[in-house]
């Protein structure tokens, strides 16, 4: 005889379907430890910061006062006059020099900035001399204002001083002003010459170190070398006209960063 199968009990049909859930939540669960362990060994995910960096970060202002020793150039355009021989030296006086200016930071090692100079007025003597024991003595005013792009090489080997080499290049706007001459012997007729501005090449070449006293300021103690091509008087009338006026400028500035 064949057997017959009995139907599965209301008992049994109820514990096979509580079965599914369970197996199905036992899966889910593996699952997700095996994706956590799997995150764990990932690199961290990048953090969005919606906050650019401010603007203007980088820049720079800076400010500078100094002294000045001018020399002016032994060899000169200077001709002379019909009475008197050409100028046979000339010295300028110390003066004082304050700048300003702005600047960016390209990197820890270089930077860039353009500045504004101006040469508070200096006494000029100079000395000529005609026939005979007839001298005359040069007096005037000379000052002026440079306008230079400059670039630096920072060599930060210490923390918080950085010693630094740097390259100017622009033009500086003279002026030789009340100028007369001081005859010493015969009157000569020599007319006072009026004051004359110019125009002029100016280059410079410095040093320094700089001092981090917080992270947005610097003090800066700095040497500079600056040259301004040609100057002066320009008159047939006993003109002056140096080659070149130069100085040694002894600075401390400071700078502050924008954030």
């Amino acid at each position: 005889m064949m057997s017959r199968k009995r139907p599965l009990s209301i008992r049994h049909r109820g514990a096979a379907v509580l079965r599914l859930p369970i197996f199905a939540l036992a899966a889910l669960a593996l699952g997700f430890t095996s994706l956590s362990a799997q995150g764990a060994d990932l690199p961290p995910a990048p953090i969005l910061d919606d906050d650019d960096e401010a603007i203007g970060s980088g820049w720079y202002l800076r400010g500078d006062v100094g002294l000045l020793d001018p020399t002016i150039s032994r060899r000169s355009r200077d001709i002379g006059a019909d009475s008197l021989s050409a100028l046979v030296n000339g010295k300028l006086d110390r003066t004082g020099i304050v700048g300003v200016g702005v600047g960016y930071q390209f990197s820890a090692w270089f930077r860039a900035d353009v500045t504004v100079d101006h040469r508070f007025e200096a006494r000029f003597r100079g000395t000529r001399f005609s026939t005979g024991t007839v001298y005359a003595l040069d007096r005037a005013e000379f000052d002026a204002t440079t306008f230079l792009i400059n670039g630096y090489v920072d060599l930060p080997l210490w923390h918080g001083i950085t010693p630094y080499l740097g390259v100017g290049i622009g033009l500086a706007q003279s002026r030789f002003g009340g100028r007369n001459l001081d005859v010493v012997g015969p009157s000569l007729d020599v007319p006072i010459v009026p004051s004359r501005e110019e125009t002029l090449l100016a280059w410079a070449v410095m040093g320094g170190i700089a001092f981090e006293l917080t992270t947005n300021l610097k003090i800066d103690l700095g040497y500079r070398y600056s040259r301004l091509d040609g100057g002066g008087f320009d008159r047939w009338n006993a003109p002056i006209r140096p080659r070149h006026v130069s100085a040694h400028e002894f600075r401390v500035g400071a700078r502050y960063m924008l954030d």
